[in-house]
């Protein structure tokens, strides 16, 4: 009788709830008590729930509440349909944020933002690199032995959009100079990083890296994010018209969905990129339609629902007792997650506050930028999981970034809303070209 679907189903529903309640009491604390963005709580409420801590205990002489999978060889500690439900959270947090970005703002500030989102995600890559390799957590005597240097490297370079927004809005300087370009920029950064991702899933693939296949993959990724984005902004208004022709109950939220898992599977599938990728590019093309505007409530209220259960599965799939695991020690995967910390906050600071000085900010808003990009939360949270999904990366690396973010997720805020306390961070005078276009 335990095995019937309906009993399936039914424990599936209790590990949900179970998941839903330690999210919420997570994030209320974090948010209410701690001052820090809610998805920190989420995360250790997922830690906290794992099987390797409180959800691995057998209560009463009974059964765990989150019992390790059978077989958990594939790097996965968590049941498959559990995944997929985070996974399905992932779509719709990306699928939102691509909604929620001002396509036209967008393309009026890309070019000081690539230049700043360009530093951003070449200087953390290298030092993330560099950093695996120094430490001995990857090699470069293979492909295989260096794909783990390149995947931390990817994880550095994210830059987390709905933290730093967040932290704008609340102290109403959203529409600032800075803060418009550091959006942008973290747009831009998170499109670069996950093409960096996207060569870096293919090379541990294919198991060789030339320049053919680097530059195939580039083209394969730049290819469809510019194809569906342009091809997506052309039809954009008749795709909002169709939709909105529908006028059933909740019938433009659920086709607004189904376009976005659409653009998810078909990068999934056919161009071999990650699924937050078609997610996002989706909403961005629809960004400056009346379906946005028509949905974008109900995306709120979805997202509320799904986006907790992704970051608590996150964190339970952290195991802090691999630490030392196989051939590293504890102390050697401390001075990792250490290291890897400090590199973040640095290579952030100067990869992406030094473009910025040279595109019309001044030192105090240069380094306002440089913060804005300096959060990797939810993102760098999906490169990871992807990662140790994939098994390019074991619970010691996995283990590693997680630290890696909860740092520079928690200290972003702690500086960035100081940081907009002084005065203008526009240069002034004729040694700033680009100021009025800036500060328009």
């Amino acid at each position: 009788m335990h095995d019937s679907p309906l009993a399936v189903v039914a424990e599936l529903i209790l590990l949900l709830s179970v998941i839903l309640v330690a999210a919420k009491v997570g994030g209320e604390i974090s948010e209410r008590y701690l001052k820090i963005p809610p998805v920190l709580g989420e995360l250790c409420a997922g830690i906290l729930i794992s099987p390797f801590l409180l959800g691995g205990i057998h209560w009463f002489g009974g059964g765990a509440i989150f019992e390790l999978p059978v077989g958990t060889g594939d790097g996965l500690p968590v049941e498959p349909q559990l995944f997929f439900v985070a996974q399905l959270a992932a779509i719709v947090l990306l699928f939102e944020a691509g909604l929620e970005t001002d396509r036209d703002k967008f393309m009026k500030y890309v070019r000081p933002a690539t230049i700043v989102a360009s530093g951003g995600v070449i200087l953390p890559f290298l030092m993330g690199f560099g950093a695996t390799v120094l430490l001995g957590f990857a090699d470069m005597g293979s492909i295989e032995g260096m794909v783990p240097a390149l995947f931390v490297g990817a994880i550095m370079t994210a830059t987390s959009v709905g933290i730093t927004a967040r932290v704008l809005a609340d102290i109403r300087r959203l529409d600032s100079p800075e803060g418009v370009t550091v959006l942008a920029a973290a747009v831009v950064d998170d499109v670069l990083g996950i093409i960096v991702l996207a060569i870096v899933i293919g090379i541990a693939e294919e198991g060789t890296v030339t320049a053919v296949a680097i530059g195939i993959i580039f083209l394969k990724a730049v290819g469809f994010w510019l194809g569906l984005m342009v091809l997506g902004s052309l039809v954009s208004k008749y795709i909002s018209s169709g939709v909105l022709w529908f006028k059933s109950a909740g019938g433009a939220l659920v086709l607004a969905l189904a376009l976005a898992f659409i653009a998810s599977a078909v990068a999934e599938i056919y161009f071999g990129l990650a699924m937050i990728i078609g997610a996002y590019t989706m909403g961005l093309a629809l960004s400056g339609t009346e379906l946005k505007h028509q949905v974008e409530d109900s995306m709120r209220a979805v997202n509320n629902f799904l986006v907790p259960i992704f970051f608590v599965v996150i964190g339970m799939q952290v195991d802090f007792t691999a630490f030392g695991a196989g051939d590293t020690s504890l102390a050697s995967a401390i001075i990792f997650a250490v290291v890897l910390s400090i590199f973040a906050v640095i290579s952030k600071a100067v990869g992406a506050g030094i473009p910025a000085y040279f595109v019309g900010f001044n030192r105090i808003g240069a380094t306002r930028v440089a913060l804005g990009m300096l959060p990797r939360g939810e993102v760098a949270l999906i490169v990871a999981g992807i990662g140790l999904a994939s098994g390019v990366i074991g619970q010691d690396i996995f283990g590693v970034a997680i630290v890696m973010t909860v740092f520079t997720t928690v200290l972003a805020p702690v500086f960035l809303i100081p940081a907009f306390k002084g005065g203008s961070g526009l240069k002034t005078g004729a040694e700033n070209e680009n100021e009025t276009e800036i500060g328009e």
